[in-house]
């Protein structure tokens, strides 16, 4: 039994010791001329699912999705998903809905026992992730969904953290005319909110937007951690990213809990240009953050669709992250890893991390290295593994100041450790 006080608002705050995982658990509170009961409660871990479109991307809409569903009854996990009034679709959006928009009820939402009915519209990478998790821990798990198809990095930052920060304040202000947003996502905001008359009409594109209409609804919950899936809306300036997500991750972990563990999707194959590029940055900041791990997902990906539909290998290569570093399985959690590249003559020998025996998917031929030579010419040469090593052998004895993996746009790139699980893309200079 816990007693408390209620300040001048109403408002009020109980911390329990600490309860066993499971439940069902029952809440009674009681003031001198009330009783309330909440039933059915579990103790478990929460995770926070965030992001844009392939984060949103429904359970039901996944290739491995109708499975999935017809076996989600699952009373261990609860789902607390935010489901957008209006999508971010290429229409009009009516006055109720702008009307809304202002009012930051964009969001609409509260917990439910996963079963098909609830898990169906739920973000399939979230909940293949919190799946995993509940089957390997037996522990409850809570899935909050806060994701919006389209969204920019920025619209799910705090305004304290960009006014604040010499560089993200010039993000913040007459973001509908700044190229620091994607042209296109400029594009389909101004078509959303056009028919409004408020020169400050707000939208879900717009710098903290997502964070004060969804993310901040759940600052006072205690979670264990943060899942993240965005990128595709900001990949027009990979830099600028970098810069970005580093002060999200910090942002966030400062308004929970310093240190959470804060695990990402690397962006997938998608013939677009800077892609690689993008994916290679993202694989250095998962090096450089604390507490941090990238899942590959571009052996995934769609060369004509930037929504891949396997999802489920996805959210469980995020679950393997969180499997091994959060609840410290001993288990192989990533692919891959470069951690040196030396030329000899002719050949090339790279050393790899995480894989006990390298192996090209399906025992085919192994593809996907490139090398750079001084003059700027890409070659294409003979690569196999030998000695859990890969070496690149060259036809001349020239030298070369490059060596790339999976940097096409993209990618059939195919090599991956016992595990099954990829390298990522990389990009490494030569000395």
């Amino acid at each position: 039994i816990k007693k408390t006080n209620s300040d001048s608002d109403g408002k009020w705050e109980v911390i329990f010791d600490g309860l066993p995982a499971g439940g069902p658990y029952t809440l009674t509170v009681q003031s001198k001329d009330k009783k309330i009961e909440f039933k059915n409660i579990l103790r478990g871990d929460v995770w926070l699912c965030a992001g844009q479109s392939n984060m949103l991307f429904r359970l039901d809409q996944s290739f491995e999705g109708n499975k999935a569903i017809e076996n989600s009854t699952d009373k261990n996990i609860r789902l607390f998903q935010l489901k957008a009034i209006q999508e971010t679709d290429n229409v009009a959006w009516d006055s109720a809905t702008l009307r809304k928009v202002n009012e930051l009820k964009y969001f609409t939402g509260n917990w439910q026992e996963c079963n098909p009915g609830s898990a169906s519209t739920f973000s399939a990478v979230g909940y293949f992730f919190g799946r995993k998790i509940q089957q390997e821990e037996n522990v409850p798990i809570g899935l909050i969904e806060v994701a919006v198809g389209g969204a920019p990095i920025v619209s799910f930052m705090d305004r304290h953290t960009m006014e604040f920060d010499n560089y993200l304040v010039n993000e913040l202000y007459d973001w509908k005319k700044s190229d620091f947003i994607m042209p296109w996502v400029r594009e389909r905001a101004t078509k959303n909110i056009e028919n409004s008359n408020d020169p400050l009409q707000r939208h879900p594109y717009e710098p903290c937007y997502n964070y004060e209409a969804g993310i901040s609804q759940f600052i006072n919950t205690p979670i264990k951690g943060f899942i993240w899936y965005q990128g595709e809306s900001d990949a027009h300036n990979v830099d600028l990213y970098a810069y970005n997500f580093k002060a999200l991750i910090s942002s966030w972990r400062s308004l929970w809990h310093e240190g959470l563990p804060f695990y990402f999707v690397q962006l997938s194959g998608l013939d677009r240009p800077s892609w690689p590029y993008f994916r290679d940055m993202q694989r250095k900041i998962s090096h450089e953050i604390f507490n941090s791990g990238m899942a590959v997902s571009s052996d995934f990906g769609d060369s004509l669709n930037v929504h891949p539909a396997h999802k489920q290998p996805v959210g469980e290569r995020l679950a393997l992250l969180a499997l091994k570093n959060t609840y410290h399985q001993n288990i192989i959690a990533q692919g891959p890893e470069v951690t040196k590249v030396v030329q000899d003559g002719k050949n090339i020998t790279i050393d790899f991390k995480n894989g006990k025996k390298l192996q090209a998917r399906n025992n085919e031929q192994l593809t996907g290295f490139e090398v750079m030579n001084e003059k700027g010419e890409i070659i294409s040469p003979k690569a196999e593994i030998k000695n859990n090593q890969v070496i690149l052998y060259l036809k001349n004895n020239e030298k070369i100041i490059k060596v790339l993996y999976a940097y096409q746009p993209f990618t059939r790139a195919n090599l991956e450790n016992e595990a099954g699980l990829p390298a990522s893309t990389f990009s490494i200079d030569l000395k």
